[in-house]
């Protein structure tokens, strides 16, 4: 069970190394949940088609993925499967 739960903390690392590469002055990025879900390896859960679940949120592990990069999402669009990470401001 830890071994799950170490897993899924990890999958979203790849998320954070994406975004935290992306040049400087790329400063919004629109992604497909299927581009997500191709990054991290793995379907993303039901409930990431909900706006809710993109909530810029530290306690939630896959938010602080894109949050430690330096990256917030600016927008989530159920409709059709998309999520704006735009870049945050520097510390």
């Amino acid at each position: 069970m830890e071994d799950t739960k170490q897993r899924r903390s990890l999958k979203y690392i790849r998320l954070a190394a994406f975004l935290a590469s992306r040049a400087p002055n790329v400063v919004e990025l629109t992604m497909t949940l299927q581009e997500v879900e191709d990054l991290v390896g793995e379907p993303l859960p039901a409930n990431a088609r909900f706006p809710s679940w993109w909530r810029n949120d530290y306690h939630r592990m896959h938010s602080r993925a894109w949050l430690t990069a330096g990256w917030e999402v600016g927008e989530m669009n159920g409709k059709d499967g998309t999520v704006v990470f735009v870049r945050g401001e520097a510390p």
